[in-house]
């Protein structure tokens, strides 16, 4: 049977049917024969395994820690609707009545700050107009894009919540494999009534990659988790705990059989680098990724013999780009043993610790080159930003029609010598209320309700906090500078 390889948010929902063929029959447990156990295998009492106190123990998890996870719905159109932007006025029904006239992806995320900030991965938000999670207890709310980070996965939402109940991580290299493995969430978007769904399984095996899919979606998908525990489309950005209850991994991608029932899945590790990503992104900070122009992969035995390398290390180049940083420093066949004296283990992580290295700062790279050592020194470049990235800058949220977001930072009027308060209007869809209203591109709004408004959080919670009749707000022109030339990122 084929099988191929896949992220775990689902495009395009569906609500599938579910039927039972059969039930297992009931097999009588017959009583242990002492003689059939060899002395060598013999049980202790003391060293059986208590399933009964397993059992109690996962039921204590599934209670205490799904409150803190949710699902997530993603529109890619506007409902035109200021009820789906307000969580009293949403429920689950109502939720799934919206979702039947749009195309949907579901996907999965966990609270990790009580203010009502959400991790999750960033492709199961990309791309959407309207987002909104539901609670393990079925509470809806909407929710927006705080910041992203394309290359690692990863984006933070924000909700117009408080108080809300958040995971604990675990200490960070504490994965082993063996150990048993907890997912919690939101399997082809069954938990969008809330309860989410949970599987139990082990740690498979550490440090795997995904080298095709990270190629083909220019992604870090490297030094996963791999792990039995049942992961399906819809799990994307859900938790991953271990026995004592803390998040491990953020559930990523699986490897599903063709008729797509189980299969193999990997979770991104909770690492000392993903929680800064996070608190950057919270902060909806630009997430700056370094960039050499090479590509690499990890080189053979004979290929190390060849260069006078002894041990199992180093990383081979591939292919270098004639615009990129190396071009005049790396040649096809250079092996890399070392970056800053760092030893390269192999190519997956010789292109991490790139990634992870500061932009336009000096380093030093050791290899081997036609059997000789040398030391090059060189500096990297930064990593172009992808327009889909989130940052406080492209932040987005449609409401009447409008779609509204920051003035960019870089504006400068005509006559104006630093950029006004309040929000930009970018687009305006036909006949919708804001065009019937006379709103055009390029106007400003300053209050609703007369609220001063600054950004596109400060939005959410008006809106969130305010009933619909009394969101009133008048808009004007920002200048006579054309929109065309003041908005610094592409609509998203």
């Amino acid at each position: 049977m084929g099988s191929f390889l896949r992220r775990t948010s689902l495009l395009g929902f569906t609500a599938a049917v579910l039927s039972l063929s059969s039930l297992p029959r009931t097999v009588q447990p017959q009583p242990a024969i002492a003689a059939d156990i060899p002395s060598d295998r013999a049980v202790v009492a003391s060293e059986t395994i208590d399933l009964a106190g397993l059992q109690s123990r996962f039921e204590e998890i599934a209670k205490s820690i799904s409150p803190a996870v949710v699902a997530i719905s993603a529109s890619v159109a506007d409902t035109n609707s200021d009820d789906a932007l307000r969580s009293e006025e949403m429920n689950a029904p109502k939720l799934e009545h919206i979702l039947d006239h749009v195309v949907r992806t579901v996907g999965t995320g966990f609270v990790i700050d009580p203010a009502g900030y959400i991790l999750t991965n960033e492709h199961v938000v990309t791309g959407s107009d309207c987002l909104w999670i539901t609670t393990d207890s079925g509470k809806v709310y909407p929710a927006i894009v705080i910041g992203s980070d394309p290359r690692a996965d990863l984006a933070v939402l924000k909700v117009p919540a408080a108080n809300l109940p958040t995971v604990k991580f675990a200490p960070t290299d504490s994965v082993r494999r063996g150990q048993w493995t907890i997912a919690l969430g939101n399997p082809y978007g069954l938990a969008g009534s809330g309860e989410m769904s949970m599987s139990v399984g082990v740690v498979s095996a550490l440090d795997r990659s995904l080298p095709k899919l990270a190629s083909k979606e220019n992604r870090l998908y490297s030094n996963l988790i791999q792990t039995t525990a049942e992961i399906n489309p819809g799990n994307s950005g859900g938790p991953l705990f271990d026995i004592a209850g803390q998040v491990i991994g953020i559930n990523t991608a699986v490897i599903l059989p063709q008729k797509q029932t189980n299969g193999i899945g990997f979770a991104l590790p909770v690492t000392s680098r993903l929680l800064d990503v996070v608190q950057q992104l919270k902060a909806g900070n630009e997430i700056p990724y370094a960039y050499l122009g090479v590509t690499v992969v990890t080189p053979t035995d004979k290929e190390r013999r060849t260069a006078n390398i002894t041990s199992d290390i180093g990383a081979r180049v591939e292919s270098v780009d004639p615009a990129g940083p190396a071009s005049t420093s790396l040649h096809p066949e250079d092996i890399i043993t070392s970056l800053n004296d760092t030893p390269i283990r192999d190519g997956n992580q010789f292109v991490r610790l790139i990634s992870q290295s500061p932009a336009s700062t000096p380093i030093h790279l050791t290899l081997s080159r036609n059997g000789s050592p040398l030391t090059i020194p060189m500096t990297l470049a930064q990593r172009d930003l992808p327009s889909v990235a989130i940052t406080r800058q492209s932040q987005r949220l449609r409401w009447r029609g409008m779609l509204l977001g920051p003035i960019p930072a870089h504006w400068t009027g005509a006559k104006d010598t630093t950029p006004p308060e309040g929000l930009l209007v970018l687009n305006v869809e036909k006949d919708s209320p804001a065009d019937k209203q006379g709103i055009t591109p390029g106007s400003l709004i300053k209050t609703i309700a007369s609220q001063p408004i600054s950004s596109i959080p400060d939005l959410q919670r008006l809106l969130n906090d305010t009933p619909p009749e009394l969101c009133k707000f008048q808009a004007s022109p920002i200048s006579s500078t054309p929109i065309a030339s003041i908005s610094a990122a592409p609509e998203h």
